[in-house]
């Protein structure tokens, strides 16, 4: 076969072709490691490369080639987090999800672009340097797992790793054309730290590249606080499978809550349509709970848990946490959280889970939830630059944008970004939708069933 036939294969139907001798894992490798070099001068979205490591053919995935996002620790790596702060350190042991990916026989030969820290929704640190969107690159790929959907979507590597504390898998996944998935709380092991609102999993140009991924890295570590009752079937199953008549609350404009772009709106009406075609029973619903001041709790919350994350990777890497090594964005927000009260945390952190329980019941009546991923199409580049913006003026911004997607991180529920819409300047908008706590099975279904409906794969071939 020829190589170059693999930018229209997904990650599965190039594990077949190894299982089945009519191609090498290792040219699989060398090929996505040419490619990377072809198009990351322009992309930047691989950071750093292990063109080095060898690859072990075994495992689900035989060797294939992976890239993790430089915010998870892989053994004898530099670990950044996008951040001077950490420069020169380097990782002593495997994250927990590296190391699982790794025992599916996932073969590591990169880390994607990240900001500092992962805390913006768009990936542009000053340290790293900006990661551009493949589709246009005066315009941003989202975040913070920008870089891993910039080189999925171009074709650098068939399916990438990526994290998601407030949307940073569905954001970048809607700005890049992407399927996004993210788990369930507990289902894939939780960060040790961040307030339990970060969980791992991936990003892919198939739905059934997902689900595959999903199996091999869903499971509790022992030390987590939380997880998700084992499901023992394949999710890889559940993307074969038909979802049934569902029932799905649609809300294009969040009950007015926010402003929305007409081009979202749009596009989100366009994805209800094709749900009601396809059998579903759509109607108007948002859950009945108080977004701004929900969010106002999340961004307390989620600034101290950043607070302390700068804190332990200051201590890791014995440095001073000081201006000169951070961007002004984190130097500030490790300020504010320092100087928040346990009683204001605690304040935030009680009210989050009783606004939960709103959200919960909601499904109750209600199989799906689909709204857009953000308030707006991919932002252009500098948007979110942190290197002049303070934490407070950030906050501001990321609330006129992606004030949707940390919504399911705080509830823990699964939800997903799906690629059915391209709109101004060839830039992807994709579809949110948001299932009931522990039910991926069932946005795996729905997913699978638009992609067949309305293929996204023929995009692929522009970005060739």
């Amino acid at each position: 076969m020829k190589i170059p036939e693999l930018a229209q294969m997904d990650g599965l139907d190039q594990l077949h072709l190894i299982r089945n001798n009519q191609i090498k894992v290792t040219e699989i490798t060398e090929h996505y490691i040419q490619v990377i070099k072809e198009k990351n001068p322009q992309l930047n979205a691989v950071v750093h490369t292990m063109f080095h490591t060898s690859t072990k053919e075994d495992g689900v995935f035989a060797g294939m080639p992976f890239l993790v996002k430089d915010l998870n620790a892989v053994k004898g790596e530099p670990l950044t987090s996008g951040s001077k702060l950490m420069d020169g350190y380097t990782a002593e042991v495997d994250d927990v999800n590296v190391r699982r990916f790794k025992q599916a026989g996932l073969t590591v030969i990169g880390k994607t672009n990240t900001p500092e820290f992962g805390f913006t929704p768009a990936t542009e640190s000053t340290y790293l340097g900006y990661a551009k969107n493949p589709w246009n690159r005066n315009y941003s790929p989202g975040g913070s797992s920008g870089g891993a959907a910039a080189a999925v979507a171009s074709g650098m590597i068939p399916f990438a790793h990526a994290n998601d504390g407030g949307g940073s898998i569905r954001i970048p996944a809607s700005c890049c054309g992407l399927f996004g998935l993210k788990p369930t709380r507990g289902r894939t092991p939780l960060s040790l730290s961040f307030n339990s609102l970060s969980v791992n999993h991936a990003v892919t140009r198939s739905v059934r590249d997902s689900a595959a991924l999903l199996d091999v890295l869903k499971g509790p570590q022992k030390t987590d606080s939380f997880f998700t009752p084992n499901d023992q079937s394949s999710f890889l199953e559940q993307a074969g499978k038909e979802p049934g008549i569902l029932k799905i609350g649609y809300m294009a404009d969040f009950g007015s809550l926010m402003e929305i772009d007409g081009e979202v709106q749009k596009s989100t009406k366009a994805t209800a349509e094709l749900c009601e075609r396809l059998g579903h029973q759509v109607e108007l619903a948002y859950p009945d709970f108080d977004l701004h001041r929900f969010m106002d709790a999340f961004v307390t919350v989620w600034v101290v848990g950043g607070a302390l994350a700068v804190k332990e990777a200051a201590r890791l890497n014995r440095k001073e946490i000081n201006e000169m090594n951070m961007e002004r964005i984190l130097f500030t927000l490790h300020k504010k959280g320092s100087n928040m009260t346990a009683l204001q945390y605690e304040e935030a952190r009680q009210y989050l889970h009783t606004e939960s329980v709103k959200v919960h019941e909601f499904f109750d009546s209600y199989d799906v939830l689909l709204h857009p991923v953000n308030s707006k199409p991919p932002l252009p580049l500098g948007h979110y630059n942190g290197e002049e913006k303070s934490v407070d003026e950030i906050l501001a911004v990321s609330a006129e944008y992606a004030h949707l997607t940390p919504i399911a991180n705080v509830t823990g529920q699964p939800a997903m970004s799906v690629p059915l819409y391209w709109g101004e300047n060839n830039l992807p908008i994709g579809s949110h939708f948001m299932g009931r706590f522990g039910d991926e099975s069932t946005l795996i279904r729905l997913a699978a069933q638009l992609e067949k409906a309305q293929p996204w794969w023929a995009k692929y071939g522009e970005l060739v």
